[in-house]
């Protein structure tokens, strides 16, 4: 039996999408895509729990954005550690 594992760490993207995530129209957490006519989810906006939830529950094709960390995990919004690294940029 196969142990379960973070959804958001099985996330793979086989061809990024170039379209601008500043020039589609939304909020910081969903924006519309005028080239592929799909809403553009913001997986690093959410918390991971709401992050591991969409990944699970998504059905069919799905549009995300999300910053990965160099070890490979994906940054969600209640990240101690990312917070930590924001803040000390922005001081």
């Amino acid at each position: 039996m196969n142990k379960f594992t973070n959804p958001l760490g099985n996330i793979k993207v086989a061809s990024p999408c170039p379209a601008d995530w500043n020039e589609m129209y939304g909020n910081e957490r969903k924006r519309f895509c005028s080239e592929c006519k799909l809403s553009v989810y913001n997986l690093s906006e959410m918390t991971q729990s709401e992050a591991e939830n969409f990944v699970i529950n998504a059905e069919g094709r799905v549009c995300v954005k999300f910053y990965r960390r160099a070890d490979g995990s994906v940054l969600t919004k209640d990240c101690p550690v990312g917070w930590q690294a924001f803040k000390k940029r922005i001081s």
